[in-house]
């Protein structure tokens, strides 16, 4: 006697009920991707302000310079001012600004400083890293491709100034701080390295503030990572700017650091200043001061132990 079969309805429902779990996994995972992408492409895009402050505010004499970055046909732009007076320059400094800034409009005050650089003697230049102000490029790199940036900007100095690389110092804020350590690592022969809020790795600070800054929850910012590297080669993970420090203990590092800082946390400066075996390495932590803002809480004092820092580099 042939048996009855399930009816079809039956086979049908348990069919559903095996796909469904396996359609909601799906429907979630592409939303997640869907999400993250949206997420890496809105923020790895710069938020491009125009300049506020004009040359004036730093010096008088100046020039407007474009040079390339070193390893893409991009043109980057900036402002050149030399040491009124000095006919032949023995020191000079590129400044570098952090992230979403520019040339001259910042909670660093580069403008500021520079002018008290160029009452000291140095020539400074002040240029827009990839993908701001007014230079080319569409998207930053944390740190990955930036250190070609500054690498032109020191082959602009060098030619202008006739100086040896060793000579020629860098001073970075926040992002450009661990931009500038990742250039170290792409050539160590480069002056006198100064950091103001630097992260000691890309990843970590990521981790930390991504949530703030997107308004998602922490669990995308694995999504942002991957995303980033897959659309755009951003690899976070290989932005550490700690070992970059751990790898030159030939070479003294200056790290400032605000305690308050809510970007780029107290324990990056400490990182940074870990990670050197040199004895000239040094660490300066700045009460009350937020992110960035150690020059402007402390113009005096912050001028005063840079310039010492650089001097005594240069003089070696």
């Amino acid at each position: 006697m042939r048996r009855l079969g399930r009816p079809p309805t039956y086979r049908s429902g348990v069919r559903w009920a095996l796909r469904t779990p396996v359609v909601l996994v799906l429907l979630v995972a592409v939303g997640y991707l869907g999400i993250s992408w949206k997420y890496a492409d809105g923020v790895t895009r710069v938020t491009r302000d125009p300049l506020k402050k004009t040359p004036a505010y730093v010096q008088a004499t100046y020039e407007d310079v474009r040079f390339k970055s070193r390893d893409a046909d991009l043109t980057l732009r900036g402002w050149w001012f030399p040491a009124p007076g000095v006919t032949a320059p023995s020191k000079a400094v590129v400044m570098v600004h952090g992230k979403d800034q520019n040339r001259i409009d910042s909670s660093f005050d580069p403008g500021r400083i520079g002018r008290a650089l160029i009452a000291d003697g140095w020539s400074v230049l002040l240029f827009e890293m990839r993908g701001h102000g007014q230079s080319d490029g569409l998207r930053w790199g944390l740190g990955q491709y930036e250190p070609a940036d500054i690498l032109g900007a020191i082959d602009l100095v060098a030619e202008k100034t006739k100086l040896p690389r060793s000579r020629i110092a860098t001073i970075g804020e926040s992002m450009g701080g661990g931009s500038v350590l990742m250039t170290v690592g792409a050539d160590p022969s480069i002056g006198p390295v100064v950091t103001d809020s630097a992260y000691a790795s890309a990843s970590t600070v990521v981790d930390e503030v991504g949530p703030q800054y997107s308004g998602l929850p922490a669990f995308f910012t694995p999504g942002l990572v991957l995303m980033s590297r897959i659309l755009y080669g951003l690899d976070i993970g290989s932005v550490v700017p700690a070992d970059v420090v751990r790898a030159h203990p030939e070479r003294a590092f200056f790290f400032i650091q605000c305690a308050d800082d809510h970007t780029v946390a107290l324990h990056h400066g400490l990182d940074l200043a870990a990670a050197s075996a040199n004895k000239d390495t040094q660490l300066w932590i700045v009460k009350d001061c937020g992110h960035v803002k150690a020059f402007v809480t402390h113009p005096q004092e912050w001028t005063d132990r840079v310039l010492a820092f650089r001097d005594r580099e240069v003089a070696r």
